[in-house]
């Protein structure tokens, strides 16, 4: 899989086919942008594997960190190689960070609460008792919860009522308030969780206990040197691949005319490929905590680092970048974030299908 990446950069980059798929007509454009999509899934696929050899030999929550972080890296060349059209596209940003968390929080999340809900239920017998249900680590998802709501609030709906500019944005120093106050609290965040508050992001007692205490061992998975070269070989690959990507997605929005909110939904895909594969592995596990750090890691660093980056990104390259969202927008935030607040720390197969419906929903809309 990493020689056809590579073989399609080369294709790509050392051949006049991605000119010429850029200014000739819709349907090869749209043609290769499928093709080149094709391509990075399967890239994401190797990513995954080592991650996941990476999870496991590391233990958490340090597997999940390094695939959360390389998703960053995936979306923030995805938006750098649009952002370069000038003014085309100003809310690609916000578009592609609103599709990663509504693609998280309700698409995946809602298919892998439900997978480890039935996965446990089917085990034992009816009627449930609370202590059947598929636990969560209670401690830990509400500090991603409060995390993502808190960041997800100052960068999404607040540039709608600030007074500073006549758009939903910040003028110079509400930016650099903003950048201040994500990386800050994602670096104290990071800090956090690979020391002291560790435990709070590792499997329940009660999961723990349902799993079983017997190991499968390390045998067959790959040592960490190995997996670190393939998994940033792959990465290095994927990203250079993405930026293509970023300019096949452009060019097809303005070439069919659709709203820019649908090439924010595709770069919100791309992006979670490799960690819904890696949450919904898990959750068919029934490794409940694992699947929530990997969806809850991916939203809370595509907030606190791409909201610097691309406002860093749009001041150097003269790019209004437009962060605040729709109205309609803010009422599904809302609903979203509501609805995958912790309450008693357990779930059942109908909090996914909850999950489902507004993701379902939500993507109608887009095609609406």
């Amino acid at each position: 899989m990493l020689l056809l990446g590579a073989g399609t950069l080369i294709g790509l980059h050392a051949t006049n086919l991605l000119p010429w798929l850029l200014e000739g007509s819709v349907l090869p454009l749209l043609l290769g942008l499928a093709g080149l999509g094709g391509v990075i899934l399967l890239l994401a696929l190797r990513v995954v594997h080592y991650a996941d050899a990476l999870a496991i030999r590391l233990g958490e929550p340090f597997g999940t960190l390094i695939l959360t972080g390389s998703a960053v890296v995936v979306e923030l060349a995805l938006i750098a190689s649009t952002m370069g059209s000038g003014e085309a596209n100003p809310t690609l940003a916000r578009d592609s960070m609103f599709a990663v968390l509504m693609i998280a929080l309700t698409g995946i999340k809602g298919i892998s609460v439900f997978e480890a809900a039935r996965e446990q239920e089917k085990t034992l017998r009816e009627p449930l008792q609370d202590s059947d249900l598929a636990a969560m680590n209670i401690g830990g998802s509400i500090t991603y919860v409060n995390l993502i709501t808190t960041i997800s609030v100052l960068a999404l709906i607040v540039p709608n009522f600030t007074t500073q500019t006549t758009e939903a944005n910040f003028n110079g120093p509400g930016n650099v308030v903003l950048i201040g106050a994500a990386l800050g609290l994602f670096s104290v965040f990071i800090a956090f969780q690979t020391g002291s508050y560790r435990g709070l992001f590792t499997e329940s007692r009660e999961q723990r206990q349902w799993l079983g205490a017997a190991d499968g061992g390390h045998e067959g998975i790959p040592e960490v040197a190995p997996a670190v070269a393939w998994l940033a070989a792959g990465l290095l690959i994927l990203v250079i691949n993405a930026e293509s990507m970023g300019e096949l997605i452009e060019a097809s929005l303005n070439g069919l005319g659709l709203r820019s909110a649908i090439g924010g939904t595709l770069v919100g895909l791309l992006v979670l490929a490799p960690e819904a594969l890696n949450a919904l592995r898990a959750a068919s596990r029934g490794q409940v905590q694992r699947s929530l750090n990997t969806l809850y890691g991916s939203v809370l660093s595509t907030l606190c680092l791409t909201v610097p980056a691309v406002l860093l990104i749009g001041e150097l390259t003269g790019t209004k970048v437009i962060l605040g969202l729709d109205p309609l927008e803010m009422v599904l935030l809302g609903l979203t974030l509501l609805l995958i607040r912790p309450t008693l720390g357990k779930f059942t197969q109908l909090d996914g299908l909850m999950l489902l419906v507004v993701f379902v929903f939500w993507i109608a809309l887009q095609v609406i």
